[in-house]
């Protein structure tokens, strides 16, 4: 999705759930509106897409629709969901380090943010990793071999954006005078690739997997290589939401920390690949991996240290990307999350 595009919004936990529940309990307040920014990844790129989605079982997400309801504004990528909470237009979101980071210097959440908990994390061995992709019959071989050729990503300023920044400095590249890189839309990167209109890009999953399945291509870098375990994308609350309504901002995690318990129960296995596959429009037979080994790493209680987040600022900042310094550890708040 091109950032100029309207955003797909889905919103869940509404009045027609709550009327399900009416005639069984007593009145009650209505459940407060929850306007969410995803990042730009769908399915287990970012968890909350499956999680907060319309077939995930009722009992998984039991405070929806009595203590919350959900707006959720599909993005092309976090710099457009920091815009939002920049505008003031969402509440909470998945946002990358560098979106946070680019956001918390420019002072551009009028609120102030809080990192309220993990969503995944790359470079942990065995798990999943972010990477940049050439056909197997490509020349290319190395970072080195990247000069004066066509790279994607799926937006600038993106958690996977990093990734090829850090390699390339490292390779004394230049990635505005000695290559192209450009954005696409993370489902239409492998496309490109074996259509040879882009010389490598980027995939995550659940394009990886599909990718992998089909065969033909061949990881060059990824993101385990440029910056080890680090946070690639995490959940954010503006301030202003936090202090207005906290009791809402634990009930969104605990349904979130709930369902992922749900989602990686060995008996639901099947039921995750099946809700994954209908937000995709993907085969199942692609989805095997979801909450397995060779999905992302993700922490089970949802708990974030602030140092992941921190390891990728810090290169940011070597990069020149970021005009100051961020103390990340200043806007990480773990407190809202069930114990």
């Amino acid at each position: 999705m091109h950032p100029s595009h309207p955003t797909r919004r889905l919103i869940l936990g509404g009045a027609g759930l709550a009327a399900l529940t009416i005639a069984s309990r007593p009145a009650r307040a209505a459940p407060i509106p929850v306007r969410y920014a995803t990042g730009g990844g769908i399915g287990s790129s970012e968890i909350e897409t499956v999680i907060f989605n319309a077939a995930m079982p009722r009992e998984a997400l039991p405070r929806m629709g009595q203590d919350y309801s959900l707006d959720m504004t599909f993005t092309a990528g976090t710099p457009q969901a920091a815009a939002l909470l920049a505008a003031g237009q969402a509440d909470m979101a998945t946002l990358s380090c560098s979106a946070l980071a680019a956001g918390l210097l420019k002072d551009a959440f009028p609120s102030g943010l809080t990192v309220v908990g993990d969503n995944y994390q790359d470079g942990h061995a065995g798990s999943a990793s972010n990477g940049f992709f050439v056909l197997d019959e490509s020349p290319l071989k190395s970072v080195a071999d990247l000069r004066g050729k066509i790279v994607a990503v799926n937006a600038f300023g993106s958690a996977v954006d990093l990734i090829l920044r850090v390699v390339l400095k490292r390779q004394g590249i230049d990635p505005r005078r000695d290559l192209q890189v450009v954005e696409i839309g993370l489902p239409n990167i492998g496309t490109a690739l074996r259509q040879k209109r882009i010389d490598c890009g980027c995939l995550v999953l659940p394009f990886q997997a599909v990718e992998a399945q089909a065969g033909g291509l061949r990881t060059l870098f990824n993101a385990a290589d440029a910056l080890g375990p680090s946070s690639v994308v995490f959940n954010v609350v503006s301030n202003a939401f936090l202090k207005a309504h906290p009791d809402t901002v634990r009930a969104v995690l605990s349904d979130y920390v709930g369902a992922l318990k749900y989602l990686t129960a060995p008996a639901n296995h099947a039921e995750a690949v099946s809700v994954t596959a209908g937000l995709t429009k993907l085969p199942p037979s692609a989805l095997s991996y979801i909450m397995g080994e060779k999905d992302y790493y993700r922490a089970p209680d949802g708990r974030l240290d602030a140092g992941l987040i921190q390891k990728p600022i810090d290169a940011l900042q070597d990069l020149g990307l970021l005009p100051g310094k961020v103390d990340v550890a200043k806007y990480v708040d773990m407190r809202y999350l069930p114990a």
